[in-house]
């Protein structure tokens, strides 16, 4: 995700000789350097309800369209602008369709040629307002036609057709008008979606049929989760955020996950003020001594990944304690490695201790796990096949819920799933209660891996921004509970050394693809020095900031 604009800079002027800025038409890009606020839907609609019983009728409509067709007409082709080629704007029978004959109105105004293709008449006030003065204005609406005309006829769709208030998958002619959309946008057309894009679950992700591909979604008031996780990295594209005016309204209406607390996009401004800063009078043992376990036979790869990813993210000193009897010795790519049996390990003597990666399920493994469980207060990682014995057996479960110590979590959808008792579908149909849940039923941080990863600690919940498709492939998994251990290790919370290994592991694979390695073909171990060149940056970063500390 680019982080060429901040949230709510002010947007760039869209022409030589701009009018006044209007109220409230602040535009900012959600990017993976500042923290965004989400907010499900029934907290936008309450936002909306409070905001407008303070202004005059209609003047959110009025801001929102206005800010869309800024936006739209600083990045339109000469051809468009010039009044040559036209801005197809597809309109709803709801606020987003309102929306769109406003922008239609705002840039017929500006001399863009434009078509307006009604799915329905308006059914709200706000919009039955903003389709009459579009026609007062001279601008062209028609019920959207059957026939779609050649795919590079528009410079540009706007989408706003339906928006975070929808709960169905688009069927009968909203289906048929988001295929042809899709036609035209695999053939070059850019797509505006107002809101989120038709046919995404604002709150999930999730999208159960077809759905609008954008290459920019314009968010009104605020940013909903689910142009963040799920299916929503997908088809979003660029999120930029229009307040309208509303900042104050929204800073004071909290976010509604069970059991409250606010959900966030993860930045360094989480956890940057919790890194471990280096000192010229310090050791090896001033950074701590992390044991990764796993390892079970023909799987010790899973381990020394996490271990090596230890190392390359600052701990001290890295142990490897494998079950398998026949392990290597030593590790001849890192030698600074100590490997062991697992069982030859005295895990009281650590920091943290990672568990899970290529661990397996026999008897042996359990053992490994309850001897890592009997560590009250050490830190703990528990990943992998570990997380699959925790949902097998329910007395090591009750163990993680009684640990006195920091607990992290790290299961994908599937691992997720076996914990839960419950189903994949289940739980990526709502990611951020499922991570919810299974933080407060544990008493643990949990990462919840997947598109959008979400980071739950019972309380507060973030979704991860950074990270690219490169990071589908095996050993992924494995450098990140490496990465999280070595930040425990070095004395970060938990919640805070999730956070910040969740966001430099997907940083990593993001300057892993900018150097040519991938999307496809990346491997796991090509990301532990993209990720050490990351933390370098955002330490230096750190002592910039407070360079006495």
């Amino acid at each position: 995700m680019s982080d060429s604009l901040r949230v709510n800079v002010p947007a760039a002027a869209a022409s030589p000789s701009p009018p006044a800025p209007r109220p409230g038409a602040a535009l900012g890009k959600a990017c993976a350097t500042v923290a965004l606020d989400l907010h499900l839907p029934g907290t936008l609609r309450d936002v909306e309800r409070a905001a407008a019983a303070k202004l005059a009728a209609h003047t959110l409509m009025a801001r929102a369209g206005a800010a869309l067709a800024e936006w739209l007409f600083g990045r339109l082709p000469a051809l468009a602008s010039a009044g040559r080629q036209p801005v197809l704007l597809l309109a709803g029978p709801g606020n987003n369709g309102g929306d769109a004959y406003v922008t239609a109105r705002e840039l017929h105004r500006r001399g863009v040629l434009v078509d307006v293709w009604q799915l329905a008449p308006p059914t709200a006030d706000d919009a039955r307002w903003a389709l009459a003065d579009a026609l007062a204005c001279g601008v062209p609406v028609r019920p959207a036609p059957e026939t779609w005309p050649a795919p590079s006829a528009y410079a540009w769709i706007v989408d706003g057709l339906f928006g975070i208030g929808l709960s169905r998958p688009l069927d009968g002619a909203a289906s048929a008008l988001v295929e042809n959309v899709a036609h035209a946008h695999a053939q070059g057309t850019p797509v505006l979606a107002i809101d989120i894009p038709s046919g995404l679950a604002a709150a999930t992700g999730v999208a159960g049929g077809p759905t609008i591909r954008a290459d920019v979604t314009m968010a009104m008031l605020g940013a909903c989760p689910g142009l963040f996780t799920g299916i929503g990295r997908d088809v979003a594209g660029d999120v930029l955020v229009a307040s309208l005016g509303a900042d104050e309204v929204l800073a004071t209406t909290k976010a509604a996950l069970p059991g409250g607390g606010l959900i966030t996009t993860s930045a360094p401004s989480a956890f940057i003020a919790h890194l471990p800063q280096r000192h010229h009078a310090s050791h090896k043992g001033s950074y701590g001594s992390l044991a990764v376990l796993g390892g079970h036979e023909g799987m010790v790869g899973a381990p020394l990944l996490s271990a090596r990813t230890g190392l390359m993210t600052g701990a001290g000193r890295v142990y490897v304690g494998f079950v398998a009897h026949d392990a290597p010795a030593w590790d001849p790519v890192h030698p600074e490695l100590m490997l062991r049996h697992a069982e030859n390990l005295d895990l009281a003597m650590m920091q943290a201790v990672a568990i899970g990666p290529g661990l397996g399920t026999s008897a042996a493994s359990a053992a490994c796990l309850s001897r890592a469980l009997a560590l009250e207060r050490t830190p703990l990682v528990i990943d992998a096949d570990a997380l699959n014995l925790l949902a097998a057996e329910p007395a090591l479960a009750e163990r993680v819920r009684r640990r006195a110590g920091p607990t992290v979590l790290t299961p994908h959808p599937l691992e997720a799933a076996r914990l839960a008792g419950c189903d994949v579908a289940r739980i990526q149909s709502d990611r951020l209660a499922s991570a919810r849940a299974l933080a407060q039923h544990f008493g643990a941080t949990i990462v919840l891996k997947g598109s959008g990863s979400v980071i739950d600690n019972g309380t507060e919940a973030w979704v991860n921004t950074t990270g690219n498709a490169g990071l589908a492939t095996a050993g992924t998994g494995d450098v990140l509970t490496g990465a999280i251990g070595a930040l425990l290790a070095q004395g970060m919370p938990a919640t805070q050394a999730a956070l910040a290994a969740v966001w430099l592991h997907g940083r990593g694979a993001e300057r892993c693809v900018c150097a040519g390695a991938g999307l496809a073909g990346l491997t796991a171990s090509e990301l532990l020095p993209a990720m050490r060149a990351e933390l370098a940056d955002l330490l230096n970063e750190a002592t910039r900031a407070t360079p006495f500390a």
